[in-house]
């Protein structure tokens, strides 16, 4: 299990704190750096379209779930091989993946 990273952020002229994964705030800077964006103004940008009814940690999480699954287009699925087989050789290493990164952050933190 990958552990959960507590970070201060400053938004909108306030601090507040937000909750997530290494992988979820690697995304998160990965998207920053695409776009050409600190941080803090995506993620305040984050808040001013989210549900009254949802936290800013899910809000964030959703955004980078939608973010990237848009930016997943039937070429990109084709070349990491998705789909193109029957005994879903690509979700076993997606899978294997993550459970690779959650032992490596867990000896880590040991």
């Amino acid at each position: 299990m990958t552990k959960l990273m507590n970070k201060i952020i400053m938004i909108n002229n306030r601090r507040t704190s937000m909750r997530l994964c290494l992988k979820e705030w690697d995304a998160l800077y990965e998207v920053c750096k695409i776009e050409h964006i600190s941080k803090n103004h995506l993620i305040e940008m984050i808040e001013a379209h989210k549900s009254n009814t949802l936290g800013l940690t899910y809000s964030t999480r959703l955004f980078l779930m939608s973010y990237f699954r848009e930016a997943a287009s039937e070429e990109g699925h084709r070349k990491a091989g998705h789909g193109l087989s029957e005994n879903y050789a690509s979700i076993d290493q997606v899978l294997e993946k993550i459970h690779d990164d959650g032992d490596y952050n867990n000896k880590a933190s040991a």
